[in-house]
């Protein structure tokens, strides 16, 4: 039988991995990490500089952005910036509007906002934001996991750097799971503690019954519909 504890700790990892989301995570990671340094510098940049790693420059490159009919990385940035909300966490975007997606559009336009593969990184998920508007100036790092900051920096002051490991990465080593934890933590867990497991499934079963009904990024849904 598991201890209080150890179910605590099993839930906060399973939470850190069933984390609502607008779109792809990718797209939505980067349009989080532009928003927060837009918070920061406190203005619209007219300087938007992205270094990503392999992985995340994959994933983001070819998928749809909900609410704008466009896909790829220009218009989750322009986003990011226009109507994101670090707040919100990978649902960064819920507030889109059409206003707000033909003033996103012209930003593109402007060619204020520039793309590179980060190098020499063994990380896989990586995101740097470096913003300028003026004389000012943020920066803003994910890592790791797509909603954890382990860089914030404004005008050269550095606000927030994180190591390497993180706190589920300590939690899950100190927990030492097993099959029969695993197996014990899904028989004895009162509902009310991992609710929130059925609350992400209900999203993705919605999520899947509207990808059938058109064609959204690549269209498997409806291809295989």
């Amino acid at each position: 039988m598991l201890t209080k504890k150890e179910r605590d700790e099993i839930v906060s990892l399973v939470k850190a991995e069933v984390t609502p989301a607008i779109g792809c995570t990718e797209p939505s990671a980067v349009a989080l990490a532009v928003a927060k340094a837009r918070e920061l510098l406190g203005d619209i940049p007219d300087k938007i500089e992205l270094k990503l790693s392999a992985n995340i420059l994959k994933n983001s490159m070819g998928v749809g952005i909900p609410g704008t009919g466009l896909v790829g990385l220009p218009i989750a940035i322009a986003m990011g910036v226009l109507v994101g909300k670090s707040e919100y966490g990978l649902e960064v975007l819920k507030d889109i509007n059409p206003e707000i997606v033909e003033e996103g559009k012209r930003l593109i336009e402007t060619n204020c906002i520039s793309v590179l593969l980060q190098d020499n990184i063994a990380e896989k998920l990586y995101i740097e934001v470096d913003v300028k508007k003026g004389s000012n100036s943020a920066k803003v790092i994910i890592s790791k996991e797509h909603i954890r900051f382990s860089h914030l920096e404004r005008n050269g002051v550095v606000l927030l750097h994180l190591k390497d490991e993180t706190a589920t990465e300590i939690e899950q080593n100190s927990l030492n799971l097993s099959f029969n934890k695993v197996c014990d933590f899904a028989l004895e867990s009162p509902l009310e503690e991992i609710a929130f497991i059925k609350d992400a499934s209900e999203l993705n079963k919605a999520a899947a019954a509207e990808s059938m009904k058109g064609h959204y990024g690549h269209s498997l849904s409806y291809t295989f519909a």
